[in-house]
This record gives structure tokens, sequence and C-alpha cells, in this order.
């Protein structure tokens, strides 16, 4: 699997997904956060596409989670938020890129491409 969408939100999930089958992408969404892990072990993705905040859960600790284990350590991720200061608090976790939301389709997908080059 290229590209795994996390978010709780299942129309967004289902939304990006939907936009990245149509580039192409092989692509799977979790909309329950707890399930990413299993997922993660499994499919070894290339790319996460994660929000930031999720009920129950968060972008930011599921980034640096990733980060710091050395197995999945080389995952792309780009995380994508409408909170005000979400692209600063991005540059402090080390994800790869950021996504405003709401977001334009030629953005995520030029986000994406740069980063599966």
């Amino acid at each position: 699997m290229e590209i795994l969408v996390i978010d709780d939100n299942r129309d967004i999930c289902t939304l990006i997904e939907n936009i990245l089958l149509s580039e192409g992408y092989e692509v799977k969404s979790c909309c329950n956060p707890v399930e990413f892990n299993e997922i993660i072990e499994k499919e070894k993705p290339k790319l996460i596409i994660t929000d930031m905040l999720m009920s129950g859960f968060d972008g930011r600790t599921l980034t640096k989670d990733i980060k710091n284990n050395p197995e999945t350590k080389d995952i792309k991720i780009i995380l994508m938020s409408a909170h005000p200061d979400a692209s600063k608090i991005s540059e402090t976790i080390g994800v790869d890129d950021f996504l405003t939301k709401p977001f334009e389709i030629n953005d995520l997908v030029a986000k994406v491409e740069n980063l599966l080059k």
C-alpha cells in the first residue's frame, strides 16, 4: 500500500481516498485512529495523511511514534488541520508536509506527488 489516510471523520477519509484513487494511488483509510498501528505494521505504507486533532487521539502523537520507531521512521507524513497554529506545530514534530483544512484538491495531489516521487 502506498498511502494510509487516518482521520476520525469518515467523510474526510472517503474524500481523500477517492481523490487519490482517481490519481492512480493505492490508498486505504482508517477512521478509527486506534487501529492505525495494526494497519501500519501489516501494510507498510509509504505515506500517511493524518488529521492533527481526532476524538480520543492526536496526530502529533502518531507522528512522534512513527518517526521515533526505527521500523517506521522513513514513512512520510502529511499532517492536516484547520487549527490556526497547526502549521507551526507541524514544523516542530517532524512531519514531512502540512495541509490546511479545508484544502484544495490540487494542493493535496501536489503534496502527495512531491513526497512519493
